[in-house]
């Protein structure tokens, strides 16, 4: 295991409405819609529209205003993985309510962190 990444067991099982990567690349300009607001767990995701059609929710801080445009300050793939109870996954970064996860067949995408529970080690 990466020793950046924590571990967590799947408490309850989510299906991704977004299961095709969108990928967004470092310096892609966007246009921003709405701003998320149905979930109050979810804050600072807004509605993006970029290059080849992209279009998908985006974490606000991977977003930075450059000369009057919305500009990526790092690469970005909105991917959201469907996991299942029992699984055991990676977490390698959370944000805004969402863990970037990786399942042990290296299938990497978003997970809400609602749905995962820390697997506590003897290390920690």
């Amino acid at each position: 295991m990466d020793e950046r990444s924590k571990r967590y067991y799947v408490i309850q099982d989510y299906q991704s409405p977004y299961p095709t990567p969108i990928i967004f690349h470092k310096g892609e300009d966007v246009e921003v819609g709405n701003e998320f607001t149905d979930d109050p767990d979810w804050k600072d995701w807004v509605w993006c529209e970029g290059e080849h059609d992209n279009k998908a929710w985006v974490p606000k801080q991977y977003l930075g205003i450059q000369a009057n445009k919305i500009t990526f300050i790092a690469d970005y793939n909105a991917l959201e993985l469907s996991v299942t109870v029992g699984e055991v996954l990676n977490i390698y970064e959370i944000i805004n309510g969402f863990g970037m996860a990786e399942k042990p067949d290296g299938a990497r995408g978003w997970v809400p962190m609602r749905n995962l529970s820390r697997i506590k080690s003897s290390h920690s």
